[in-house]
């Protein structure tokens, strides 16, 4: 086997419509497919896509049970987290210094992990997205 590229990172999530208004109003994605009949969701999220489907006996990952991680570049960790805290976003982990990057991590509605990182240096996304 020889794996091209990360097509999508993707969540389980318990309700399409609650996922889909939390990714794309709270935390301002860019909503490029939603199928409601079959319970999917995909959102830009440049170099590449988060994807959401519900929870269906074909998917063998229950929602909040983790896996994937994902992480949510922001100008501002600190400044994200008090505003998200005002939505009554769960904030599982506060801003960190790692001396590399800030980072800290927030739930989606069902529990999955989500990081909001800044690295010091200002870039985000991969470093060379065209090796």
């Amino acid at each position: 086997m020889n794996a091209k590229a990360v097509d999508f990172a993707y969540y389980t999530v318990s309700d399409i419509e609650t996922s889909v208004s939390f990714y794309q109003e709270t935390l301002g994605l860019e909503l490029e497919i939603l199928d409601e009949e079959s319970g999917w969701a995909e959102f830009a999220s440049p170099p590449t896509t988060l994807a959401l489907g519900e929870a269906n006996p074909h998917m063998p990952i229950s929602p909040g049970e983790g896996g994937v991680g994902l992480a949510l570049a922001v100008d501002d960790v600190k400044a994200a987290v008090d505003e998200l805290r005002e939505e009554e976003v769960t904030v599982l982990m506060d801003t960190v210094d790692s001396g590399v990057c800030d980072m800290a991590m927030v739930g989606d509605p069902d529990g999955n992990p989500i990081m909001l990182h800044r690295r010091h240096d200002g870039t985000h996304g991969r470093k060379n997205p065209f090796p």
